[in-house]
Formats: C-alpha cells, sequence, structure tokens
C-alpha cells in the first residue's frame, strides 16, 4: 500500500510542474495612427501571460488588430524600478460599470483620487459616478 501513495503523490508532482504560473507583462506601443499631433504616440499596457512565447502570441494579435508597432515587451519584474512602482492599464480592458471588454487606446480613468476603475464610455463614467461617488457624500 505504501507504493501505491507514492506512486500517485509522484504523478501529482509532475502535474504541477507543468503548470506555469501567470507573470505581469509590460508592453510598448508606437501608434502612428495618432489624430493628436504628428510625432507617434508610446502607448505602455500590462498583461498577464505564462511565457514569452504565449505573451508575443498576445501582444502580436493585439498590435496587428489595432495596427500598432511593438516598441518592447518585458516582463515587469524585470523592468527598471521606475516601470515596477506604476500602475499601468490592461492590455483588454473590462469596464467596471457595463461589464463589456474594449480594447480602447485611451481607457476613461475615474474622477475620483482614490478611485482606480476604468470605463469603455463617458456614459459609463457618470453612471459610476452618479451611483458611486454622489451617494456616498
Amino acid at each position: 500500500m505504501e507504493t501505491k501513495k507514492k506512486i500517485k503523490i509522484k504523478s501529482d508532482n509532475k502535474l504541477k510542474k507543468d503548470v506555469l504560473p501567470s507573470e505581469k507583462w509590460l508592453v510598448s506601443f508606437k501608434n502612428h495612427n495618432n489624430t493628436r499631433g504628428v510625432i507617434p504616440r508610446v502607448i505602455i499596457r500590462q498583461f498577464y501571460a505564462q511565457g514569452y512565447y504565449e505573451a508575443y502570441d498576445i501582444i502580436r494579435t493585439y498590435a496587428e488588430k489595432l495596427a500598432l508597432e511593438i516598441i518592447w515587451f518585458k516582463e515587469k519584474r524585470n523592468c527598471s524600478h521606475l516601470f515596477i512602482s506604476k500602475k499601468f492599464p490592461q492590455l483588454e480592458s473590462i469596464c467596471v460599470y457595463c461589464n463589456r471588454i474594449f480594447n480602447e487606446l485611451d481607457p476613461i480613468p475615474c474622477l475620483q483620487e482614490d478611485c482606480i476603475h476604468i470605463f469603455c464610455s463617458r456614459k459609463c463614467l457618470e453612471s459610476h459616478i452618479i451611483l458611486r461617488h454622489r451617494s456616498t457624500k
């Protein structure tokens, strides 16, 4: 009986080794379709991926969909201390109010200083402010 238990434990350990944890990655894009000026705008986003190749696939798909140029991407823990301590918007964000996934380059942040939520439209932002921030005052 003891040998069967040891075999089960060994097989469980193999499954745990195959599962890679998700790491936080940073990516920088250059937007050549900038309507605000002549100089292309640089965008930094964060996302989760299990490894280099999965991160590359996610970034490449996103860049092709929105016609962006990839400048660099790196695991956040291997970046400079200036990037590690700062929060960046997610690559594909979820609107807190309507729960819709959106890929906007400029997500709309909440106007309150202590609120970190982002929204897909001004309508969702206004509804959030009315329901969340005006009712607490």
